[in-house]
């Protein structure tokens, strides 16, 4: 198993049973997929790791739902 593969899953292995079973179904559709289409890039799969990171310390945050509504009723999107 690569480095990065096995840091994804001991990534997912902190996730509620309910997300890991989110992202089991999302490997199980990309390997069964002949086209393999959904591939990240080397910078991707960082940005990635750096997201996930920066969400676990506190660094950043998603966005609420009201946050986004408030955002796209000002952009008119």
């Amino acid at each position: 198993m690569s480095q990065l593969l096995d840091e994804a899953i001991e990534t997912l292995r902190e996730l509620p049973e309910e997300e890991q079973d989110a992202a089991a179904d999302a490997l199980f559709a990309y390997i069964s997929s002949d086209d393999r289409q959904y591939r990240l890039r080397p910078e991707q799969s960082e940005r990635v790791r750096r997201t996930r990171s920066d969400l676990k310390s506190g660094t950043t945050r998603i966005a609420t739902e009201d946050e986004v509504a408030a955002v796209r009723n000002r952009s008119r999107l």
